[in-house]
C-alpha cells in the first residue's frame, strides 16, 4: 500500500499547481489585520515526510515480561481504539491489531496486555502516587491527561530511548504544539486509531448542493480557493420551509446544522481553519496568547452574519427540542440523523461520525474546513480536546525498553493497522467517492493541537464569548489577565516539577 504521507504530499502538490478558475475571484484580499498568532508564522506543518523503514533497534529478549497499557474505556466517540483485542474474528481492523500485538510479542519476547478502565487518568494518579508500576503507558483523553500532568504523574516523553518523533507513525505537528517548556508529556501514535477521530471537518449533501445550483466544494479545493468567502454564501443560500408551516424547524431544509458550545462551537474550528492560533510557543517553548488581532475579529464578523441567521442554520439543542431521542445515545446523534435524512447542506464532525451516514439515501461528500483566503497556503484542523493520547507514568523506570517497544509498535501499526482502518473502514466502506478519500488525506495531515484547550486556560471561552457578543476587544480586555494568570500558573507548576 502506498504510504499515506506520500499520498498527502502528492495531492497537495497537484492542488498547489492547479490554475485558479472562474468563481474563485482574481483579486487578492488584503489581510485585514495583524497576522501574529496565525499558522503562517510557524514552520510548514505539512512538509513531505518520507517512508520510514523499520526502525533500527538492538536485538532484545525481554524474557516474557508483561508490558501493560492502561486504556480509557469510555463511551461514544471518546473510546480509545484498538490497543488490544482478544482474538481474531474476521474483522479487518480487529485482526490487524491482533497480528500487530503478536508481532511485537514475538520480536521482543514480551506479553502485551491492556487494562481498560472508564477513568484511566484517575486510576493512573492513584496508582502512581502509590508507587504502582504495573503499567508502562496510558491512553486517555487529552484534557484528562492534563490533570495528571499537573500532578506530576507523567514524565517527559523526550526521555524515551529510540523514539523518533519525526517518523510518520508519530504526528510531527503534535511535537511542537503539545510541548510546554520544550517538554512533551503526551503524544499521539499510530498504535491507536483514536487520533483519527480528533479533527472536525465538513460533510456536505450533494443533492442539496445540486438542487440549489451551487458549485461543488471539491471544485473549490481543486482550484485552491476553498475559502471562508466561498463557503459562507453556500450556507446562506439553503433555506426551505419544506412543511409549509411558516416556521423554520427540524422538518425543514437548512444550510448547516450549527454547534453553539463554548468548547466545540463551529466558530472555534473555523478560526483554526483560517490560520488563527490561540497560543503560540516562544523560543523557550512557553505558550503566549496570540489570537488577539484584527483578523480574528474579521473572521468572527463574517461567520456571525450567516450562522446567527436561523433561516439558514439550526442549532443542535433547538433541533432536538421536543423530539423523541430515546433511541439515540445523545441529542447530537439524533441531529446528525437528520443530516443523513437530507435536512442540512453541511454538518461539521469527525471521522467517527461517518458510521451514522452508512445508510444515507443522498450521496455526501467530505471537504476540509475552509481557508481564510486564497493567500493561505495550507489547511488546518483543530483537534477535539477529548480524543485520546499516550502518556508515560512516572513509575516507569524502564525507559529504554519502553521506547523500543513503542517505536516498533507504532511503526508496525503504521503499516498494518492504519491501512486497515483508514483505507478499509473509513475510506472504502464508508466513503462514496475517490475525491472524499483525497479530502481525508488532506485533513489527516493538517491536525492542530491547542494547549489552551487541553489545559483549560480559558482561551476557547474568550473566543466563544467574542463570537457570541460580536466584540473581541472588550471580551479580551476583560479576560486577558485571567488567561495569562492560568498560563503562568501552568508553566510555573511544570517548571517546579522539573
Amino acid at each position: 500500500m502506498k504510504n499515506l504521507s506520500r499520498i498527502i504530499s502528492a495531492f497537495l502538490a497537484i492542488v498547489l499547481l492547479s490554475a485558479i478558475v472562474a468563481g474563485c475571484g482574481s483579486e487578492e484580499e488584503e489581510d485585514p489585520g495583524v497576522t501574529a498568532g496565525t499558522f503562517e508564522d510557524t514552520a510548514d506543518m505539512t512538509e513531505e515526510t518520507t517512508v520510514s523503514d523499520e526502525p533500527e533497534l538492538p536485538e532484545t529478549d525481554l524474557e516474557g515480561r508483561e508490558y501493560q497499557f492502561l486504556v480509557r474505556k469510555g463511551t461514544h466517540a471518546y473510546n480509545d481504539h484498538w490497543i488490544e483485542v482478544e482474538d481474531m474474528n474476521g474483522e479487518v481492523v480487529n485482526d490487524a491489531v491482533f497480528e500487530r500485538n503478536r508481532a511485537v510479542e514475538e520480536k521482543f519476547n514480551v506479553d502485551i496486555t491492556a487494562l481498560f478502565t472508564e477513568t484511566a487518568d484517575s486510576y493512573a494518579t492513584k496508582s502512581v502516587l502509590a508507587g504502582d508500576d504495573s503499567f508502562f503507558a496510558v491512553w486517555e483523553c487529552k484534557n484528562s491527561l492534563a490533570t495528571g500532568i499537573q500532578k506530576n504523574i507523567y514524565l517527559d516523553m523526550n526521555l524515551l530511548s529510540y523514539v523518533d518523533f519525526t517518523a510518520p507513525y508519530w504526528d510531527k505537528n503534535a511535537v511542537e504544539q503539545l510541548s510546554i517548556g520544550n517538554k512533551l508529556y503526551m503524544m499521539p501514535s499510530d498504535i491507536s486509531m483514536g487520533n483519527l477521530t480528533a479533527p472536525r471537518f465538513l460533510y456536505f449533501n450533494k443533492r442539496i448542493m445540486e438542487n440549489y445550483g451551487l458549485k461543488s466544494p471539491y471544485d473549490y479545493v481543486a482550484d485552491d480557493c476553498w475559502t471562508l468567502d466561498n463557503f459562507l454564501p453556500m450556507v446562506a443560500a439553503v433555506s426551505s420551509d419544506l412543511d409549509g408551516d411558516g416556521k423554520m424547524t427540524r422538518e425543514d431544509e437548512f444550510g448547516m446544522l450549527r454547534e453553539d458550545f463554548s468548547s466545540n462551537g463551529n466558530i472555534l474550528y473555523f478560526l483554526v481553519g483560517c490560520g488563527v492560533r490561540a497560543t503560540t510557543n516562544d523560543k523557550d517553548g512557553i505558550p503566549q496568547i496570540s489570537f488577539y488581532n484584527d483578523k480574528t475579529q474579521t473572521i468572527i464578523d463574517k461567520v456571525s452574519v450567516v450562522f446567527k441567521d436561523e433561516n439558514c442554520t439550526i442549532e443542535y439543542n433547538k433541533c432536538a427540542s421536543g423530539a423523541d431521542i430515546s433511541q439515540f445515545d445523545h441529542l447530537w446523534d439524533y441531529c446528525r440523523s437528520l443530516f443523513a435524512a437530507g435536512h442540512f447542506l453541511f454538518v461539521q464532525n469527525g471521522c467517527y461520525e461517518t458510521v451514522q451516514f452508512n445508510d444515507m439515501a443522498d450521496d455526501y461528500g467530505i471537504v476540509p474546513n475552509p481557508k481564510y483566503d486564497e493567500n493561505q497556503k495550507e489547511y488546518y484542523h483543530r483537534t477535539d480536546p477529548y480524543n485520546t493520547q499516550m502518556a508515560i507514568p512516572m513509575t516507569n523506570v524502564d525507559l529504554e525498553n519502553t521506547g523500543m517497544i513503542l517505536e516498533w509498535m507504532s511503526w508496525k501499526s503504521h503499516h498494518t493497522v492504519l491501512p486497515a482502518y483508514y483505507e478499509t473502514t473509513i475510506k472504502l466502506k464508508r466513503q462514496r467517492d475517490e475525491t472524499a478519500i483525497e479530502m481525508l488525506d488532506i485533513i489527516k495531515g493538517s491536525m492542530y493541537y491547542e494547549i489552551s484547550d487541553i489545559f483549560g486556560l480559558g482561551v476557547s471561552d474568550v473566543l466563544w464569548n467574542s463570537y457570541r457578543t460580536g466584540d473581541l476587544a472588550s471580551t479580551y480586555a476583560k479576560n486577558e489577565k485571567s488567561m495569562q494568570k492560568k498560563i503562568d500558573k501552568l508553566v510555573d507548576n511544570l517548571t517546579d516539577m522539573g
